[in-house]
């Protein structure tokens, strides 16, 4: 019941925003003026400095949620003992509000879920703030927003309680790495994308390090026209079997 759920969940979150992102381009390309705003790679570092760009923060928090949400319907379908997310009969509503309703638990995930994957998502959800101009308090309350409401208060407790390891863990460490990720980017940024001598190790540690923004750029960017080298798409689907399902589709073209 939960899967089919989530499934079709996915489905109506993604489309639109798949279909947005694949036509936003062209109609950006024609009512915008040229912008010579310096981004926040062209500023000098600064902890405490706000210079949010609002059109990029949007654009991020839009990939975050779309990934964040198709990341909850990929851990559902993996085997409980993998997640240890309870598996039971009780509908999605029901259980979710169960969940939020109680006060949040001591999880029993191992190491490398609580203590590596966690802040590491933290400070993905940090550098989508930090990557748009925004200071480090300003993205650290980003990460936090996201990660307890989002996250732990939202898709996650249609499957668990949330977990007081997480709500701390996040925000907290993600913090510190974030910060860290943002200043390795900006040395890459000013190296014109190399990391050493290597371009290829630079488009990996950019995307390892803000995956967020990057695919942003990747889908709004204004190098070349979105239509001429990327598309996606995605949909619901029911198999021959009648079972819901979620399909995807991307294409480059290099």
């Amino acid at each position: 019941m939960l899967k089919k759920f989530f499934a079709l969940i996915i489905g109506i979150v993604l489309c639109p925003f798949c279909v947005f992102a694949q036509y936003a381009q062209d109609w950006d390309m024609r009512v915008r003026l040229v912008d010579t705003t310096p981004t926040v790679y062209e500023r000098p570092y600064s902890l405490d400095e706000n210079y949010i760009d609002k059109k990029m923060l949007g654009r991020n928090t839009a990939v975050l949620f779309g990934t964040g949400i198709a990341t909850m319907g990929f851990l559902y379908m993996m085997p409980t003992s993998f997640t240890n997310w309870e598996d039971d009969d009780e509908g999605p509503f029901e259980k979710w509000w169960d969940n939020v309703s109680r006060e949040p638990v001591w999880d029993s995930d191992d190491l490398f879920l609580n203590y590596v994957t966690h802040p590491y998502a933290g400070a993905i959800y940090y550098m989508g703030a930090r990557s748009a101009g925004a200071n480090a308090m300003t993205s650290f309350w980003y990460s936090f927003a996201l990660s307890t409401f989002f996250w732990e208060y939202g898709i996650e407790s249609f499957a668990e309680r949330p977990s007081i390891q997480d709500l701390i863990v996040t925000p907290g460490a993600g913090a510190f790495i974030g910060e860290w990720f943002y200043k390795v980017k900006r040395g890459i940024v000013e190296n014109d994308g190399y990391l050493g001598d290597s371009k290829a190790w630079g488009t990996f540690a950019l995307w390892a390090m803000d995956p967020i923004t990057e695919a942003g750029n990747l889908i709004w960017g204004d190098d070349k026209p979105i239509n001429d080298s990327f598309s996606f798409s995605s949909q619901p689907t029911i198999t021959p079997t009648g079972r819901l399902g979620y399909g995807m589709r991307l294409n480059f073209a290099f």
